[in-house]
Parts: C-alpha cells; sequence; structure tokens
C-alpha cells in the first residue's frame, strides 16, 4: 500500500481532516496538544492508525463509486460473472499504454502525431491512418522518414525510468500470477518491483505460445507481447518488424490462441482495430463465442448509445464483454473497478 501514502498526506492536509480546537490539533479523528507534536513529531504508531482508517474508508468509497458505475450502466451481473472467474484465479490482466500515461509516457497515437510534424508527411495523411485503425503503417511511414532518429525518439519516450503515478500501482495486489502488456515502457515491471512481488520471467511475444506452460507452473510472468523501447531486436511496432516476427499471421495467430487459453481483462488498452483484436476475431469465428474463454476490457463509456452499441458489437466480435465507466475518470474508475473485483 506504499503508492497510497501521497494520496493520505494530500487527504490529511484537506479542511475537513485536519483543525485546530481547545490548543490541541485535530488530524481526523486523532489530537495531540503542540508540544506533544514537537516532542515525538507524531507516534508512529498514531500515523499508522490513521492511514490504516483513512485506507480502509476510501476503499469503501471506492467500492461504493464502482458499485454506482455498474449500475449506471446495467453491468452489475456481467461484473459479478467476471468477479467469479477472478475468484477462481482464472484472469490474466492486458495492460495498455492508457495505465502508463499517469506517469508521463505518451499514448502511441500522441507520440506518432507529436513526430510525424519532424517529417515531410502530409499530416492530414497521416491522420487518416492512424484513424483506420493502420497504426503499423503509420509508425513504417514515421521509421522511414526519420531513419535513426526514430528508435531514438521511440526510446526517448518510452525507455526513460519516469516517477510511477496512478492505478498502474495497485496491479500487484490485485494480480500475483501473469502480466501481458503491448507496452514499450517498464512501468509493470518497476511497480511489481516495488511492491516485493517480482516477476519471475520477463517473455517477449516470440515466447507467447509457452505461456500456459509456465502458468501451469505458478510463475509470475511478464510478457511483453510487442518488446521494449531499449531494443530494436524483438520488438514489434512497425509494418516491417510486423511481417519480421508474424510473416504470414500464423505465428501471430498463435500466439493470440495461447493467450486466450485464460480470461484476459483489459485495462488502459483502447481496443480499436489492430491485428491483435482481428487475430481475436478470427479465432472466435473459428471456434465459436460459447468454445472459448470470454474476455472483458474497462472502457470509457463512448459519448451516445448509438456510438456505445456499434463499439459493443466491434469488440462481441473478438469475444470482449466491455464494462464501461464514465469518460474523463479514468485512473478513479479503473482503481475503485479493481477493488470491487478483489472485494
Amino acid at each position: 500500500m506504499k503508492h497510497l501514502k501521497p494520496i493520505f498526506a494530500d487527504a490529511l492536509a484537506q479542511e475537513q481532516n485536519l483543525s485546530v480546537d481547545r490548543g490541541r490539533v485535530h488530524i481526523r479523528n486523532k489530537h495531540w496538544a503542540p508540544d506533544e507534536i514537537l516532542e515525538g513529531l507524531l507516534d508512529p504508531k498514531a500515523y499508522n492508525d490513521l492511514f490504516l482508517d483513512w485506507v480502509q474508508e476510501r476503499k469503501e468509497e471506492l467500492i461504493e463509486s464502482a458499485n454506482a458505475i455498474l449500475d449506471e450502466y446495467g453491468l452489475q451481473d456481467r461484473f459479478g460473472r467476471l468477479k467469479e472467474v477472478y475468484g477462481r484465479g482464472a484472469v490474466v490482466p492486458f495492460v495498455g499504454a492508457g495505465l502508463s500515461v499517469s506517469s508521463g509516457y505518451p499514448g502511441w497515437t500522441a507520440f506518432l502525431k507529436q513526430h510525424v510534424r519532424e517529417t515531410t508527411i502530409n499530416p492530414e495523411y497521416f491522420d487518416q491512418i492512424l484513424r483506420d485503425g493502420k497504426y503499423e503503417e503509420a509508425a513504417q511511414k514515421l521509421a522511414d522518414a526519420l531513419g535513426p532518429a526514430f528508435n531514438e525518439a521511440v526510446e526517448n519516450a518510452f525507455g526513460r525510468s519516469r516517477e510511477i503515478s496512478g492505478c498502474v500501482q495497485f496491479l500487484p495486489h490485485v494480480f500475483d500470477s501473469c502480466v501481458i502488456t503491448t507496452n514499450f515502457d517498464d512501468v509493470t515491471r518497476r511497480c511489481y518491483d516495488a511492491a516485493e512481488k517480482s516477476f519471475s520471467e520477463v517473455l517477449s511475444g516470440e515466447h507467447s505460445r509457452e505461456l500456459p506452460r509456465k502458468l501451469s507452473e505458478g510463475k509470475r510472468i511478464l510478457l511483453k507481447l510487442h518488446g521494449t523501447s531499449t531494443s530494436p531486436r524483438g520488438r514489434i511496432l512497425t509494418a516491417v518488424e510486423y511481417q519480421q516476427h508474424y510473416g504470414d499471421g500464423d505465428e501471430l495467430q498463435r500466439a493470440i490462441e495461447a493467450i486466450c487459453s485464460k480470461t484476459l481483462l483489459f485495462i488502459g488498452c483502447s481496443l480499436t482495430v489492430d491485428r491483435t483484436l482481428t487475430a481475436m476475431k478470427s479465432f472466435v469465428q473459428a471456434n465459436g463465442h460459447d468454445n472459448i474463454a470470454r474476455h472483458y476490457a474497462f472502457l470509457p463509456a463512448p459519448g451516445s448509445d448509438a456510438e456505445k452499441n456499434a463499439r459493443r458489437d466491434a469488440l462481441l466480435a473478438c469475444n470482449v464483454y466491455p464494462i464501461w465507466y464514465p469518460a474523463g475518470a479514468h485512473d478513479e474508475s479503473i482503481e475503485a473497478l479493481l477493488l470491487a473485483l478483489m472485494e
């Protein structure tokens, strides 16, 4: 719970938690004379009692918030089913770039748009490629235009060890087996290290078919499906790199089938059109929705019912069932849902 200490410190400074009355300093339900504070600079036990009390109160508020979200979107039953699967240890988180944004890392689209300005590529043409979901093609055009500066830009953006912030820090307390990510940064690994739950192995995408066996051995595994930012070797980012690693698509299909052996929970993923979803859709078409694991995704709700229904239908084709939360309330909603999942 170390990651909650800075939030606790901010909460203590709020007016409803801090006051002075009859010469005594009141912090929540504790109070001291000024000389007592000066003598002991606050008794460690008193601080810990306050902290644990605040953690419990915050947990109850977040679970209440999660229930309000689920009620708003009529998702209590779907979430209840996910909780049952989680309780059996059969849920694997699939972590996207949205969980690293709070730590100062750019989203993939933002990164591409930022660096296209350094090229002669037509911005409107480039934006259209991105709207069509052709991210590896867009990355390839940027790599061709920038040359060696492309790899340097990727490493500068995603290879730095920035201070970790946000709900990503909660993952080690929720999932204690395997994490899958397409992120190039090392935020997930560092979160687990900080929680003293380091991964026993870190696998790249080319080893994804080993995942079911590793899981059966009870190992804590981080599968970096697309490699890392610090080395182009093993990285899967541009169209050429996709072709080198996945060839005609059969290898990607086998990788997707391997990771879909468990129920996936997509967190911080945009889940727009890409090769991963296309491969999942093919897997569903070949095997049928009811013959394979169902997957879930925490996603911001689209602005209209029509958009939400279209988004839902596209996800269901991949056997992914959305759990909506209010757009603009990303970190707090995800943390609330994760706490409710554990309850």
